[in-house]
């Protein structure tokens, strides 16, 4: 289970994680896993997904991450913003 005190509120992230899967064409977790995989190198697995999806667990940096790389809106700090408990809190991204 996530962390409570967190930053991010890991219930909302799941909630946008399933809408940019379903509005990037990604149907089932597996067909995520497989872009993830495509283009990262990273293997992150189906079930691993829907743990995320349902906030039965939180994302290592590296699956955060790997994530954003095939799904945009988890890279717009405006579709971010809803995660975050607090207001004022900022969100740095970096392209390589």
């Amino acid at each position: 289970m996530p962390r409570e005190d967190g930053v991010i509120d890991w219930e909302a992230y799941g909630v946008l994680l399933k809408a940019a899967r379903l509005a990037n064409g990604y149907t089932r977790g597996r067909a995520l896993s497989d872009a993830v995989e495509e283009k990262t190198g990273m293997r992150i697995s189906e079930r691993a997904i829907y743990t995320l999806e349902d906030a039965s667990r939180a994302p290592s940096a590296d699956v955060f991450f790997a994530l954003q790389q095939v799904l945009p809106e988890l890279r717009d700090p405006e579709y971010m913003k809803p995660l975050f408990k607090r207001n004022g809190i900022e969100v740095m991204l970096v392209a390589f």
